[in-house]
């Protein structure tokens, strides 16, 4: 389980978008951020504009009571 935004496993349907991936994406920019000489900033923000447009997609996709739900789960 992705440490990472973990809820969007738990997405109904979610293997079958690119949910999962995009996560890793922002999950490997977060790891990359913590490598000496990275430019971390840069690294971070864009990985948390990235995290927010993932949300966004997932409440479009699915809505946004499924998707508070599934990370209220995540939450507990």
């Amino acid at each position: 389980m992705s440490a990472i935004m973990p809820w969007i496993g738990s997405l109904a349907g979610v293997a079958t978008t690119d949910f999962p991936a995009r996560r890793n994406d922002i999950e490997a920019m977060v790891r990359q951020a913590a490598t000496p000489g990275a430019d971390s900033a840069a690294l971070l923000a864009e990985a948390y504009v990235a995290a927010c447009l993932l949300e966004g997609d997932a409440k479009a996709r699915w809505s946004i009571n499924e998707v508070e739900r599934v990370q209220r789960k995540h939450r507990s």
